[in-house]
């Protein structure tokens, strides 16, 4: 896929998929860091899986600011589209 040697050159579509790699395991860590310190939290303060689980679920979630809900571009936006993704 990348050349092996270091002398030759990577073609704009190879440079292209790397760079979608590396965003990708970007995020994978950030929501893994996320998930975890959500656990860590959530230990101490669930009586329940269930809660347990929510919090840990919910971890990537921000809150929506009253400027979000005014703001004409982000109005209709589809806040949580990890939701949208589990629909389908």
């Amino acid at each position: 896929m990348f050349p092996s040697n270091l002398n030759e050159k990577i073609s704009p579509e190879e440079l292209q998929s790397l760079y979608k790699q590396s965003l990708d395991v970007l995020r994978a860590g950030e929501l893994r860091t996320l998930k975890n310190d959500a656990k860590l939290r959530a230990v101490h303060y669930t009586k329940t899986y269930t809660e347990f689980k929510d919090i840990v679920d919910a971890a990537h979630l921000e809150p929506i600011t009253k400027q979000d809900k005014m703001n004409g571009k982000t109005k209709s936006h589809l806040w949580n589209n990890v939701a949208r993704e589990a629909d389908f």
